[in-house]
């Protein structure tokens, strides 16, 4: 039986056993929480990096599955600085080996291209297979001289509700574990599919 009671208390629908004020509770709820849920969509930061290329592309891939309509990625890239005063501690820079050169040789503007269009690719055929479309954007910062400190700083700059890594080369990487003990704000995840 339908009751109902004045004064603004509550009022049961026929048959269900619902008040009214219950219903209208649960619609208010229900509307509040995909209003905050589209306010609220998270930012992920993607540390991407060349010692660790396939653990950066396994972190995106996972960003990019947990992902919501709304949410953004950054892939992120921190070259470490070359130490160019090097050279010019050495005695005779002549008698430098071939890796020590190629080192020197090496652009981070270029590398960080390089490691940005391998991240691009991955991100593109992710979101393909799964058939959804993230915000992406992809940035490499300036070379620092402790990438493990600089990922965190430039993490921070964005602002992210997550940041994702990889696990490291063999899974023994010392991000991951800089990371999680001392990232503050945010939630890490190191991605160790596949190992």
């Amino acid at each position: 039986s339908a009751g109902c009671r004045h004064g603004g208390s509550s009022q049961q629908l026929a048959g269900t056993g619902i008040s009214s004020s219950a219903s209208r509770l649960f619609h208010s709820t229900a509307s509040t929480m995909l209003a905050t849920r589209i306010l609220r969509a998270s930012k992920m930061v993607v540390g991407i990096g060349i010692k660790d290329m396939e653990g950066s592309k396994l972190a995106l891939r996972k960003a990019i599955k947990m992902a919501q309509p709304g949410d953004k990625i950054i892939a992120l890239h921190i070259p470490k600085l070359v130490p160019e005063m090097l050279l010019s501690s050495m005695s005779d820079p002549s008698e430098a080996s071939e890796d020590t050169m190629e080192a020197f040789a090496k652009d981070p503007a270029q590398t960080g291209a390089g490691i940005t269009s391998q991240a691009k690719a991955a991100a593109e055929e992710e979101m393909k297979a799964l058939g959804k479309e993230v915000e992406m954007s992809y940035k490499v910062v300036d070379p620092v001289q402790d990438v493990k400190v600089g990922l965190l700083r430039a993490a921070a700059v964005e602002k992210p509700d997550f940041l994702w890594v990889g696990p490291g080369v063999g899974g023994h990487g010392s991000i991951p574990a800089f990371a999680a003990t001392r990232a503050k704000g945010l939630t890490v995840c190191v991605v160790r599919d596949g190992m």
